[in-house]
């Protein structure tokens, strides 16, 4: 069998530099200096392995996605006894965040109103409803320019702007904030929930868990081809 072409000296320093910002960042963010020497060999393997797979897709008359889809088809399926077993070993990594249910009334900063108008808006509204004058439904039909799209739902730290987040989670369930000030806009929200940290379910980590188990055998699966391949 014709054995795979090398790949050239001018494609490794291409690859070189390419890899180079993400490999430098990997190797001090583990607490080593970047080996010139060591880059040059990850990007030497990295294009081995393509030209493998070029190789390989080309004599079957296939794209290389196509062959990496039939090569990762070859991996066993994970099971739900497995992903339990994952689930059971590792609690410390199923831990469901801190988490408010809100929803929100929102008047965008292109809406053509000035901001003292916008806020002025805003706080007569958030009174309207507090006074039961109006419901939360129709001042979101009146005057929020999301009408359809007032609830988010539950959503953990880190999921929305900095200055809606903290009046999120700062304020009672069951009430509305003042008038918060991001960068869309202008917004009331009213806090339906909060949730704290706590431990989760098997069924709601169970698909990411079948994922990960799938992902990784799959990798291993096209590993192995490859390395067989190289071996020859």
């Amino acid at each position: 069998m014709t054995p795979y072409p090398p790949p050239t000296p001018e494609a490794i320093a291409a690859e070189a530099d390419r890899l180079r910002p993400r490999y430098e960042a990997f190797m001090r963010a583990n607490g080593e200096e970047p080996d010139p020497n060591q880059l040059n060999d990850w990007a030497a393997e990295n294009l081995r392995e393509r030209i493998i797979l070029e190789t390989d897709a080309k004599a079957a008359g296939k794209t290389v996605d196509a062959l990496m889809r039939d090569i990762a088809a070859t991996a066993p399926a994970p099971t739900l006894d497995e992903a339990r077993a994952l689930f059971k070993a590792h609690p410390e990594r199923f831990v469901a965040p801190e988490r408010v249910h809100a929803r929100h009334i929102v008047i965008h900063r292109d809406a053509g109103l000035a901001a003292p108008e916008a806020i002025l808006a805003l706080q007569n509204l958030r009174a309207d409803i507090l006074a039961g004058k109006t419901t939360w439904e129709d001042a979101v039909a009146a005057r929020s320019a999301c009408p359809g799209n007032d609830d988010l739902g539950f959503f953990p730290r880190g999921a929305m702007v900095q200055a809606f987040e903290d009046a999120a989670f700062a304020a009672p369930e069951g009430t509305i904030t003042d008038v918060v000030e991001t960068e869309f806009g202008w917004h009331l929200i009213q806090v339906l929930a909060h949730l704290p940290e706590e431990p989760m379910l098997f069924e709601e980590a169970k698909d990411a868990l079948l994922a990960e188990l799938r992902e990784t055998r799959e990798r291993a699966a096209l590993e192995a081809y490859v390395d067989a391949r190289k071996a020859r």
